[in-house]
């Protein structure tokens, strides 16, 4: 290979990964479906592309929790913390913005991802102040209390915004009194994503949408209880549960 071959090698390469950089500073929404090849061997289920973004966003936002406990343990300077956070929110700003087309909804997400990795990173920040400025162990109560009630008012504000009791799903198998749904990954209404088995209502058929009125468990997540509606045009479970403007 002569020398102006490998110079230009290398300049594809510099010019690749500047433009790789770029697109991930500045994320533009995709048309393509995102490609889930590793994450689809981990799990090894079949979901739709909305479930994998989900997972996606949850193991990111573990990945970025453990480091950051890991450095309040060491003592390291805050400026780690910082460092971390950047590249997390690097990350997660190009996940959202880059898939959002293929979001079932994609608002709740956004919102409840950036708050909540903003409110761990105040708490992991202010621990570091604590650490300091803290005379007695009734202050580090004092400030686990204080970082518990600024969850929970986060959790209520979040439900006042966009909580809601019922989501969407896919009829896939009807046996006498009872249907077989398929239900996307739903944080508006705290729904994992699963089959969930309901009493059977009129006009159901295999593939229709239904919207089911759901019953929230303390801690353990809602759960799809009743059918309330059927929309008529019929749908595959991976697709979106979105309605459409038929019903029964």
């Amino acid at each position: 290979m002569s020398t102006e071959d490998v110079l230009y090698r290398i300049g594809e390469a510099v010019d690749s990964g500047i433009r790789r950089l770029v697109d991930f500073i500045h994320p533009s929404p995709s048309e393509e479906p995102p490609s889930f090849r590793y994450l689809g061997r981990l799990v090894k289920k079949r979901f739709t592309a909305h479930e994998y973004l989900s997972l996606k966003l949850q193991l990111a936002f573990l990945s970025y929790l453990i480091p950051n406990l890991i450095l309040l343990f060491i003592k390291a300077s805050p400026l780690w913390l910082v460092c971390v956070a950047v590249v997390y929110f690097l990350y997660l700003r190009y996940t959202l913005v880059r898939n959002r087309e293929f979001f079932v909804e994609h608002e709740p997400y956004r919102f409840f991802y950036y708050a909540i990795s903003l409110i761990s990173l105040a708490v992991f920040l202010g621990y570091l102040v604590i650490r300091k400025i803290a005379t007695s162990i009734y202050h580090y109560y004092a400030y686990l209390l204080a970082a518990f009630a600024v969850v929970m008012a986060f959790r209520w504000y979040f439900k006042q915004r966009y909580g809601r009791d019922y989501t969407y799903g896919v009829v896939e198998e009807i046996k006498g009194d009872a249907v077989r749904v398929f239900v996307h990954d739903d944080i508006a209404a705290n729904v994992k994503p699963g089959h969930y088995w309901v009493d059977a209502v009129g006009d159901l058929e295999v593939g229709r949408v239904v919207k089911l009125i759901v019953g929230d468990r303390k801690l353990k997540g809602a759960v799809p209880v009743r059918i309330i509606e059927v929309y008529l045009t019929d749908q595959s479970s991976q697709s979106s549960t979105e309605p459409k403007e038929e019903t029964e």
